[in-house]
């Protein structure tokens, strides 16, 4: 009888474990944060999970509760948690639905390395949360030269000098090529690989792609024959006036020309 009676109390504390748990989490999510402090209080575990491995403080900074964020930062809750089910990082939802206020109080605590982080942050074109990041941890000198060329390319003006005041490098002169050369790679291509159509065309003497249903993006020339856009990480490799073959994210993708232009 005190065999049984010890199972079901130990059943008890678990199923009351669990129920805070789970308040915890959807109180974080809600921003709550009386009822945040009170379930600590009450032993709720900092970081419960839910199924696709979101913790507290990982649905408070989604939800850009921020007031929820800095107490569970205070309490020593872990800001490099990635989920299970998009394996995107904290920070990178944050950063995506534009909570730049809890941004900046978790880069101040991640512990995630800055060369990792430093490109998206400066792509927001928010300049406190370049200056954080900055102040957090010294971004690596090949880091902060990609970024920088990077953000002289939309003229992000603040960030730029943030990072050239960091000491960046000023970028390579785009190699030159001649225009009749560029003019000869002009028309659309198409890939056996991807279901994808590219515009190669000219404008101002610059080489420009346009994938369907994308916008246009000017390519830097480092050959007469090899072109980038830093920004997407793109390498495009022209073997001849009409087929190229386009890098990115590990993916290498050959298309050839359908139509002149």
């Amino acid at each position: 009888m005190y065999r049984i009676a010890l199972l079901l109390f130990t059943a008890s504390l678990g199923l009351r474990a669990w129920g805070v748990n789970e308040d915890l989490l959807e109180a974080s999510r809600a921003g709550d944060l009386a009822a945040v402090q009170a379930l600590i209080a009450k032993g709720a575990a900092l970081e419960t999970k839910t199924a696709y491995g979101q913790t507290p403080l990982y649905l408070a900074a989604m939800n850009g509760r921020e007031d929820v964020v800095r107490f569970l930062l205070e309490k020593g809750a872990n800001p490099n948690v990635h989920d299970t089910f998009y394996k995107a990082s904290m920070l990178d939802f944050v950063l995506q639905r534009k909570h730049y206020g809890v941004a900046k109080m978790l880069i101040r605590k991640t512990s995630a390395n800055a060369d990792a982080v430093l490109e998206s942050v400066a792509a927001t074109g928010n300049a406190d949360l370049v200056q954080a990041l900055l102040d957090a941890g010294k971004p690596s000198q090949a880091a902060l030269d990609k970024t920088y060329e990077t953000a002289l390319g939309p003229k992000q003006t603040e960030v730029a000098a943030l990072l050239k005041k960091a000491g960046a490098h000023e970028p390579a002169p785009a190699f030159v090529v001649d225009v009749k050369t560029l003019e000869a790679y002009a028309g659309t291509y198409k890939s056996d690989q991807v279901p994808l159509d590219i515009k190669v065309f000219v404008k101002e003497g610059n080489l420009y792609m346009q994938a369907t249903g994308q916008p246009e993006f000017a390519l830097k020339a480092t050959s007469a024959t090899q072109f980038e856009f830093a920004l997407a990480q793109v390498v495009v490799e022209f073997d001849s006036a009409s087929s190229f073959t386009l890098k990115q994210g590990g993916g290498s993708f050959r298309f050839k020309k359908a139509v002149t232009q």
